[in-house]
């Protein structure tokens, strides 16, 4: 028991040492970022400065990293991100910060917040969408704010073909876009589908063919033949003229086509 005793009290001797171990490189390098990062804006090398910041800060969250970081954003042009990071060092800092630093930040602040251009949208139809430089903007009350400078506005709609507006914008400036996106092109869909062409056709006999002629009757059939056919037998010179001047009427088969009119329709 004393043994068990002893390991925990041994464990719980080494814990704050162990933390102090993983704690102090962390400070130290959030203090070398902290100090690079004034070291760049000394340099005027803004972005530099605020990727040491925010490294600085990450490593170890305190107030005064966000007071020089928002001075560093502000140096930067992007006035709203200040505006938000002074705001979170006086939330951060509290009573720490003192009363004429207070001051100060909020008369910043507010000059800060002043000078952002504002861009009032009259855009048809009622539902379109913005981007601002490729990223979607939320729109407050028909109005977007932005940062100073150059900025890319795209409007769109579902069904429109989109607009899209280069501005440069001037500290403290408030301009109106006004504008109609027009509706794309919709190819019609037929409510049916198209039907392939149809022939009617419609016969009309020709003339009706003529009658057969009635055939002579049969040779067979004639009484003189059966009385004349023992001549036959009895001679074949004679059978060859009796064949030869046979009365026979022969008629042709009626000839003729039958003729079409074609109707073609089509249907629309």
């Amino acid at each position: 028991m004393n043994r068990h005793l002893a390991l925990l009290l041994a464990v719980a001797a080494l814990t704050p040492a162990v933390a102090s171990a993983q704690t102090a490189p962390t400070d130290a390098e959030a203090r070398a970022a902290f100090e690079r990062g004034m070291a760049e804006t000394t340099a005027n090398r803004y972005a530099s400065a605020v990727a040491a910041f925010e490294e600085s800060y990450r490593l170890r969250p305190v107030a005064v990293v966000l007071f020089n970081l928002a001075a560093a954003y502000s140096r930067m042009g992007r006035d709203q991100l200040a505006i938000a990071t002074y705001e979170r060092y006086l939330t951060e800092g509290g009573d720490r910060v003192a009363a004429e630093r207070v001051q100060w930040v909020r008369a910043r602040i507010a000059e800060l917040r002043s000078s952002l251009p504002v861009v009032v949208l009259q855009l048809r139809p009622a539902n379109v969408a913005i981007t601002v430089d490729g990223r979607p903007q939320v729109v407050t009350g028909g109005e977007v704010t932005l940062d100073p400078g150059n900025h890319l506005l795209v409007a769109s709609a579902p069904g429109h073909a989109p607009q899209q507006r280069d501005l440069h914008l001037a500290p403290g400036t408030r301009i109106t876009w006004n504008a109609q996106l027009e509706p794309t092109a919709v190819e019609a869909t037929p409510a049916t589908a198209p039907l392939a062409l149809r022939s009617a056709v419609t016969p009309h006999p020709a003339s009706e063919p003529d009658a057969p002629a009635a055939s002579s009757p049969g040779i067979t059939s004639r009484w003189w033949f059966w009385t004349g056919a023992g001549l036959i037998l009895a001679g074949a010179t004679t059978a060859v003229v009796l064949g030869a001047t046979g009365a026979f009427t022969t008629t042709e088969g009626p000839v003729g086509d039958t003729a079409y009119d074609v109707n073609t329709l089509r249907l629309r």
